[in-house]
């Protein structure tokens, strides 16, 4: 297992990057129909409310994504950006299957080329600079793990 502390600082960076782009989308009107704080807002169970998507994106992609990538690092194949770049295509299968029916969205978008493209590069992205922060956090931070022994 990984270092959970740094997979969730990792996290959040990643998800604090997400969030630069996906605000620069959304003010640039870019890809309109690609609208993850909508979407939240539509989700079975998440509250009503903008800000309060923003807070739960930011717990998943911190808490979630961040510790869980600390936890399964280690067994995934090559360097940390590899890694990050295989978990972000696990956590956008994860969205495509089971986030997107939740929001009242058919699996995969219904083959909406705009939200799958969209949503895959965000998640490659996300997972690209998770993996190369965790790495650094590792490299040069004190930590009970060595991942790379």
């Amino acid at each position: 297992m990984g270092d959970v502390r740094e997979g969730v600082i990792a996290g959040f960076v990643a998800t604090t990057v997400l969030a630069v782009l996906f605000y620069g989308q959304l003010s640039m009107h870019y890809w309109p129909g690609v609208n993850f704080i909508d979407l939240l807002t539509k989700a079975d169970g998440t509250p009503n409310s903008i800000a309060m998507a923003w807070v739960l994106h930011f717990i998943i992609g911190t808490a979630a994504w961040g510790g869980l990538f600390a936890v399964f690092s280690p067994h995934l194949p090559g360097p940390h950006w590899i890694r990050g770049i295989i978990f972000g295509l696990i956590a956008w299968l994860a969205m495509m299957v089971l986030f997107l029916p939740a929001a009242g969205m058919p699996v995969f978008a219904g083959g909406d080329a705009n939200v799958i493209g969209v949503t895959l590069a965000y998640h490659l992205i996300f997972g690209f600079v998770l993996g190369e922060v965790y790495d650094l956090l590792l490299r040069y931070t004190p930590s009970e793990v060595d991942e790379n022994a």
